[in-house]
């Protein structure tokens, strides 16, 4: 990666860098057989990485966001799924510090991530309502027991990535209490609360090991501080308010690092594979060469986009930040499509020995995967269509002329 890196990121990277070649010699076997990889964590939990993104106040690395992407990148090179799923606790994390969210909960919780290794994920799209981004209401319900002042809430909640592994579920629901009227609820749900199980429903084309399953509330119970915050209908929830950067760079980062694994591989490829007919390698046709300039191309803007926006957030000031959040849909736009096309492009370039099941046809599959994470490319693309027409409209007003047809 061309990036100049600190002393500190170099070390974040050390301790990366072993665990994705690791993880990319068990990505075969867990994507052939749809199996959560715990092993991957047990890694990550003695490296100290799932405590990344928790300040060294705390216990924590202290990664930034770059740090973070830098770290994200590198392990999605070895396994997207286990990336994913690692980057969904840790996007989390660095939300609720950098926001200051709940602060009568969350050192307890960064407590427990440190000296634990807990990991925790935002439970929110369900089966009939799809993700809570378009606007419906969860089907899943809290009400208060009157008795006992506990929470009883019953609903499903679907692609949850990393569930068997997930102390902590931040799961929404839609609060009914008496004649009030209802309010969304974000409830702070552990894995060992009654009425709470995994249900293993992952079947995917791609991120076959993320582990990203049902979870079941049946009737579960939860103390009345479980609650952590209550809105109206139809008001956003409080991490989205803030405009921060974490789920955002998580995708990026991990789709990057799959395009980043697909380049290495069909440029090892193409350097050693040499057909009889051929008598030398295939990066010497000139048909090769050029697909391989433009997965250079590709993954030159991904990473320019992503590792940029991501050290701007870092180094520029507070009123820059305005700017910066409008690009962030941008940047997921682009590097999860650059990640599409790049695992195209490798397979076209590895032909028949690319279709055969292995490392280039599974990132071709997991790269698919990016398309499909909120937000999609329709809404990202006509958001940045309407504000870019809203801005020359008013600067037009502001110019004093007037908008007319073309004639």
């Amino acid at each position: 990666m061309n990036y100049f890196l600190t002393a500190r990121q170099r070390g974040f990277l050390a301790l990366a860098e072993p665990l994705a070649a690791r993880f990319a010699e068990r990505a075969e076997r867990h994507d052939a057989a749809a199996s959560f990889p715990f092993e991957n964590f047990d890694d990550l939990r003695q490296a100290g990485l799932l405590a990344l993104t928790v300040p060294t106040k705390d216990g924590g690395l202290g990664a930034d966001e770059l740090d973070y992407a830098l770290v994200l990148e590198r392990l999605a090179w070895g396994d997207a799924s286990t990336a994913l799923a690692l980057g969904m606790s840790l996007s989390n994390i660095g939300q609720l510090v950098e926001g200051n969210l709940w602060p009568e909960r969350t050192p307890a919780l960064l407590r427990e991530v440190v000296e634990q290794g807990a990991t925790l994920n935002a439970a929110q799209a369900e089966p009939e309502m799809g993700s809570p981004s378009y606007g419906g209401l969860p089907a899943t319900t809290a009400r208060r027991d009157p008795t006992t002042n506990e929470w009883r809430i019953v609903g499903r909640k679907i692609y949850t990535t990393g569930a068997p592994v997930l102390r902590y579920f931040l799961t929404l629901a839609t609060i009914e209490e008496g004649d009030q009227p209802a309010k969304l609820g974000t409830f702070l749900v552990p894995n060992d609360a009654p009425g709470v199980r995994i249900e293993p429903t992952w079947n995917g084309l791609g991120l076959r090991a993320s582990g990203s399953d049902d979870l079941v509330l049946d009737d579960a119970r939860l103390p009345a501080d479980a609650l952590l915050d209550a809105r109206p209908i139809g008001s956003p929830d409080p991490r989205a308010v803030l405009g921060l950067p974490w789920g955002t760079l998580t995708l990026a980062a991990v789709y990057t690092g799959v395009a980043q694994a697909a380049r290495d591989a069909v440029a090892h490829f193409a350097a050693t594979r040499v057909p009889t007919a051929l008598g030398k390698p295939l990066g010497e046709l000139p048909s090769v060469q050029m697909r391989l300039g433009e997965i250079e191309s590709l993954l030159l803007v991904s990473q320019r986009v992503m590792y940029g926006l991501a050290a701007d957030w870092v180094n520029l000031p507070e009123e820059a930040r305005s700017a910066l959040r409008q690009q962030l849909p941008l940047m997921k736009s682009i590097t999860t499509n650059n990640a599409v096309r790049i695992t195209d492009l490798a397979l076209r370039t590895a032909g028949g020995s690319g279709l055969q099941r292995g490392r280039l046809e599974r990132l071709f599959r997991d790269a698919r995967a990016g398309l499909i994470n909120a937000p999609v490319d329709d809404v990202i693309l006509q958001n940045a269509g309407k504000a870019a027409v809203a801005q020359a409209q008013a600067k037009a007003h502001a110019e004093n002329t007037e908008v007319t047809p073309y004639e």
